[in-house]
Formats: structure tokens, C-alpha cells, sequence
């Protein structure tokens, strides 16, 4: 059993190589996890040169529990758990949705997704469509998504269509212009706060934190989609982290 406390810079540490090993540069890591490129490109190398990640030697009750950690956030607590693309998928998926008045339930997804399960397990089972025709009324919203495949097939687009209005097309690897990234950091970090033991107390613990979300928080990240735009033409397309 692992000790609650858990070194959270060992556990960056490796969510730096999962996501380098998914192909995401330096800069996109170092802009995820709020922290310098060159501390990223450090270990990075680090971890190419020697295969390891602790910055020295270990004795050996430190190396069996460095070794088991490393394979339980291996198998757990990897980056793909807080980003609902396809391309983060590993073990557990999570899919949520939000704007200035509505929440859905936090969906859970064990294994890949496809149309089917895209339109059955997560648009269906969140009521997304329906929360916010209640809200807003039919076609007055637009729903966002990033352009996975499975959110753009053609079955999909026609079944969004029928019922609401959908922003598309939508740039790649675009989080600057999508507030739910910033959601998917905030529930990071609260994670990293208490190690979970196993793969339920995993998935309670994610539906716990996106459930005490404030509305304050909502709000905010809600009304800052006009200032986003803004900044990312007058940016030319460069990020605006740090800028709003």
C-alpha cells in the first residue's frame, strides 16, 4: 500500500514523460503544468540519458518505493485522466461540461472512444443537449468540443445537428481557447493533494472534486471566452498563457 503522502514533484516529474511521450513539445508541457521549459527539457533528458527520474542516488527502501510509485501513477494518475481527447486515453477517460449556468455530471470512460460511445455513453448519459436547451433555450447556444475524431465524424455532426448548434470547425490542440482546460489543471492539483489507493477510490475522488467545483470558478472561466479570442488575434495565434 502506498503512503498517502506522495512526493508531488516526483509526480510531475512523470507526468512530464507521459506527456512527452504522447508528442506533446516541450513548450505545451511546460504550459500545461504551469512550469519552465527548461525544467521540462531537464528531465526530459534525464530520462532519455539515465532512466530514471530522482535527482540522486536512492537507498533501497527509497528505490522500492519510488519504484512502486512510479507504477501506480503509470497505471492511475497519468496526464490523459484530466483531458477528454483520445489521444490522452489510457486506462480512464473523463468527460465534463460546462458554461456561465450549467455543470453536467463528470462522465467516466474506461477504454477508448468511438462515435458510438461518444454519442451514447457521454452526449446521451450527460444530458448536455437537454440541460442547456432548458437553460437557454433550443438553437440559442452553441456547444463547443474539440475536433477528436469521434466528435467529428460524420454520424456524430449529423446527430448534433439536429440538435443544437456546434461550433466547427475547431483548431487542434487549441486549450488557449477552451476554459475547460483550465478545469481539467484545477482538478489536476487538487489530485495531486491525496494519492487514491485503488481504481475506485480513483474515480470517486475525480467525481468528489469536479462536483465542489465552485460556480464562482464556472463563471469566470465562462466569461473569459470573449477576452481569450481577443488576445489570440491580436497574438496572431501565439499563446496568450499568462496574458489574461
Amino acid at each position: 500500500m502506498l503512503e498517502n503522502q506522495v512526493n508531488t514533484k516526483q509526480i510531475l516529474r512523470f507526468k512530464i514523460i507521459e506527456s512527452y511521450n504522447q508528442r506533446y513539445s516541450t513548450r505545451q508541457i511546460a504550459e500545461y503544468l504551469n512550469i519552465s521549459q527548461r525544467q521540462v527539457v531537464y528531465w526530459i533528458q534525464k530520462w532519455n540519458n539515465e532512466g530514471r527520474l530522482s535527482s540522486k542516488k536512492r537507498g533501497r527502501k527509497k528505490k522500492e518505493k519510488s519504484e512502486q510509485l512510479e507504477q501506480f501513477i503509470t497505471q492511475k494518475t497519468i496526464d490523459s485522466v484530466f483531458d477528454e481527447k483520445e489521444k490522452f486515453s489510457k486506462k480512464i477517460l473523463i468527460w465534463g461540461a460546462f458554461s456561465h449556468d450549467i455543470q453536467t455530471d463528470l462522465i467516466i470512460i474506461k477504454g477508448n472512444v468511438n462515435t458510438e460511445v461518444y454519442l451514447e455513453e457521454i452526449i446521451k448519459k450527460s444530458r448536455v443537449i437537454e440541460l442547456a436547451n432548458e437553460e437557454y433555450g433550443s438553437l440559442h447556444w452553441i456547444f463547443q468540443q474539440d475536433g477528436a475524431r469521434p466528435h467529428t465524424s460524420k454520424k456524430t455532426m449529423k446527430c448534433l445537428n439536429r440538435r443544437c448548434m456546434v461550433l466547427d470547425p475547431w483548431p487542434p490542440n487549441s486549450p488557449d481557447l477552451n476554459p475547460i482546460e483550465n478545469l481539467w489543471s484545477i482538478m489536476d492539483k487538487k489530485l495531486l493533494k491525496t494519492l487514491p489507493t485503488n481504481e475506485h477510490n480513483f474515480i470517486e475522488l475525480l467525481k468528489n472534486i469536479w462536483d465542489n467545483i465552485c460556480w464562482e470558478t464556472l463563471e469566470k472561466l465562462s466569461l473569459s471566452m470573449k477576452k481569450r479570442i481577443e488576445l489570440v488575434i491580436q497574438r496572431e495565434g501565439e499563446s496568450i498563457n499568462g496574458f489574461y
